[in-house]
């Protein structure tokens, strides 16, 4: 299942079998193909948030430029990584 690296330029978004809640500032997620639960801290559920549907990388890093107080480089270190991790979960969708 292993594809190529996710970059600024792929599209992402978030496969349709997941469950999702928010508990105070985190969201706590439901794969239902898996049985799966997920947790994610207020920067990943605001990630989770802009992968709802189909959306550029670098998009998203903007998104998140403009609400959290981090330099680019950084931003895009985090979020590159982030969403590997949520590919290797299962739980995202990778195109380009």
């Amino acid at each position: 299942m292993k594809n190529k690296n996710i970059s600024t330029g792929s599209i992402v978004h978030q496969i349709e079998d997941i469950v999702a809640s928010d508990i105070d500032d985190e969201k706590v997620m439901m794969s239902v193909e898996k049985g799966q639960y997920y947790s994610l801290d207020p920067i990943g559920s605001r990630v989770w948030e802009l992968i709802e549907g189909p959306v550029k990388v670098s998009d998203l890093i903007d998104a998140l430029l403009t609400k959290y107080d981090v330099d680019r480089e950084t931003c895009e270190q985090d979020v590159l990584a982030f969403l590997e991790e949520l590919r290797e979960d299962g739980l995202l969708q990778v195109e380009g």
